[in-house]
């Protein structure tokens, strides 16, 4: 016998399909975290499975900090040389949210936090996001808010 249950939302319709992305993140991700936690601690133990998600939320979570006052240095830098640091806030955006999911626990959100902490890979996922969110908004403009190469030769200070 199959079951079929159709999930809705407050209205009694059912969920959209952009619906389904946040009941995977909000209920799919802890169950296939706690999954994986019970897995590794059968096979180490679990002290050994205690310990290691432990350590990775503090050593994330000091890298989160350690480069999360480094952007900010960058990005107080930009204000003070008169440019829109953009680039520099998403990134700090990018630091917060690895900081975020390092002190949750879990290792697939660790794995997720030390990936967006490796600065290569995060300055490609930044460009990514400003070029997805700023078109939209700015049209196929060759200049948007976020490019660190504006020209101020147009700007007349009163």
């Amino acid at each position: 016998m199959i079951f079929q249950y159709k999930v809705q939302g407050r209205s009694g319709k059912p969920l959209s399909g952009g619906s389904w992305k946040w009941v995977l993140l909000f209920v799919g991700l802890p169950l296939l975290e706690l999954f994986l936690l019970i897995e590794i601690g059968r096979w180490f133990g679990w002290l050994s499975t205690l310990w290691l998600v432990l350590i990775t939320g503090v050593v994330g979570g000091s890298l989160a900090h350690r480069q999360g006052f480094a952007a900010l240095v960058q990005i107080q830098a930009g204000l003070a040389a008169g440019r829109v640091p953009g680039r520099q806030m998403v990134e700090g955006l990018l630091i917060l949210i690895a900081g975020l999911v390092m002190i949750t626990p879990g290792l697939l959100t660790d794995l997720l936090g030390f990936t967006l902490l490796v600065p290569m890979i995060r300055a490609k996922v930044a460009a990514g996001l400003i070029k997805k969110f700023s078109q939209p908004m700015m049209g196929k403009s060759p200049s948007t808010p976020f490019s660190d190469d504006s020209n101020h030769e147009d700007v007349i200070d009163v």
